[in-house]
């Protein structure tokens, strides 16, 4: 099973939307995505409803909740094989915790900008006390004027003077993906509108990106433990 979690120390960065659609991409590959939302806010929870009503939820997609960090420790045993996606509220608490701790990664979406980035900062300082916190940055919601902004370069120098890890795709803003969080089980349906298509084609590009380095992330958290191993014996 592989376990990825979506965390910030606030709310309103994008993080539910960003599970979601990280869910809906997977769905297309694999048999069990099970989504568990930690949230008291319930968005993905309550998306995977009213997909589920219309019609276009994916057959491989199911959702749980968890209101307590048992709670959360009993839903991530129960979920089996497959990929386990956890959505956490924006509080550094035992909750976070327990999501971090039980992680193969966990996804960080910040805006870019000095405000969010420190706020950002905050979370991966925290996170260096606990025993084992794979994090990594996403600039989320970027727009394509904010590349040549000051407020963009200056955002890029707090992650660079802080080492901050950070995955080389950003995810753009876009029209589409707040669509999708209406309830539209996966992107793909989106493009059945001839004048969405290329949109469409853009976003799950995008999405498709960030599963690849959120796979090679991964792969590079588990050699250091592997070489350990090997010195140990």
């Amino acid at each position: 099973m592989t376990i990825l979690t979506f965390a910030n120390s606030k709310g309103g960065v994008g993080k539910s939307t960003l599970c979601a659609l990280v869910a809906s991409e997977l769905a297309s590959a694999s048999s069990n995505i099970h989504i568990i939302d930690a949230d008291r806010q319930l968005s993905c929870f309550q998306w995977v409803n009213r997909c589920r009503q219309a019609g276009t939820l994916p057959k491989s997609i199911t959702a749980s909740r968890a209101a307590t960090q048992q709670e959360l420790v009993d839903a991530i045993s129960q979920t089996g094989e497959g990929i386990t996606l956890i959505d956490v509220q924006g509080s550094m608490n035992e909750l976070l915790t327990a999501a971090v701790v039980a992680s193969d990664l966990t996804i960080v979406p910040a805006k870019a900008n000095v405000m969010e980035m420190f706020e950002t900062v905050k979370l991966f300082e925290w996170a260096r006390n606990l025993k084992r916190a794979p994090l990594r940055l996403v600039l989320n919601r970027v727009e394509g004027i904010d590349l040549n902004t000051k407020a963009f370069q200056d955002a890029i120098e707090l992650i660079r003077a802080h080492k901050l890890p950070a995955l080389p795709t950003f995810i753009r803003a876009r029209k589409v993906y707040e669509q999708f969080c209406l309830n539209s089980g996966t992107l793909e349906i989106l493009s059945q509108d001839p004048s969405k298509a290329d949109q469409v084609k853009k976003a799950r590009a995008n999405i498709v990106q960030l599963l690849n380095d959120i796979t090679e992330a991964i792969k590079a958290d588990e050699l250091p433990a592997v070489e350990s191993q090997r010195v140990r014996r």
